[in-house]
């Protein structure tokens, strides 16, 4: 998957209600494609490349991994302790990630 694609499945799938109580920066570390930030403010989002200098969690992985934790295809506990994702700040906005971008549009 390149990032065009990773950024378009996140768009896709984000939730507006379920996050419309959240004001948090995701930075996303993923192997096979370059950095993202996922800034999510009152129900809206905007994803840049890069990084950002004091997100409010981090998460490094990959694609395929990513994606199935947004999916529910894979447990996120399961997923920290097998170190397929590691998690660096709030990790209760980590755990988040599956309602926020829980819609099965993609």
């Amino acid at each position: 998957m390149d990032d065009e694609q990773l950024i378009a499945k996140l768009r896709a799938r984000f939730d507006t209600n379920a996050a419309e109580s959240v004001s948090a920066i995701y930075q996303f570390d993923l192997d096979d494609v370059d950095d993202y930030y996922m800034t999510i403010d009152q129900g809206s989002l905007d994803i840049q490349a890069g990084r950002h200098p004091e997100p409010s969690v981090t998460i490094s992985s990959d694609t395929t991994t990513l994606m199935k934790l947004v999916r529910k295809e894979l447990n996120a506990m399961q997923a920290l302790l097998t170190g397929k994702v590691k998690v660096k700040g709030d990790i209760g906005l980590a755990s988040r990630l599956p309602k926020l971008f829980g819609k099965s549009s993609v």
